[in-house]
């Protein structure tokens, strides 16, 4: 109970939305931390399809792997 009051208080910062990133960053938000902030300025490749589960083929081009995820 200790653990999770501290949790509820953490404000976390991500950097780097691929693979890993981005599933360190799922796991830490169902945890239920204070505020997660997102950093990731690149822009979807066609690559990243394979990895990101959030991004779609129109994200491609257009958005950056912070914006795919957090939209």
């Amino acid at each position: 109970m200790e653990t999770m009051g501290k949790l509820i208080k953490m404000k976390i910062f991500i950097s780097g939305i691929r693979g890993v990133g981005l599933e360190t960053a799922k796991n830490i938000v169902l945890s239920g931390p204070n505020r997660v902030t997102i950093c990731d300025d690149n822009i979807v490749r066609i690559n990243d399809l394979g990895t990101n589960f959030w991004a779609k083929e129109s994200d491609v081009g257009q958005v950056t792997r912070a914006d795919c995820v957090i939209n």
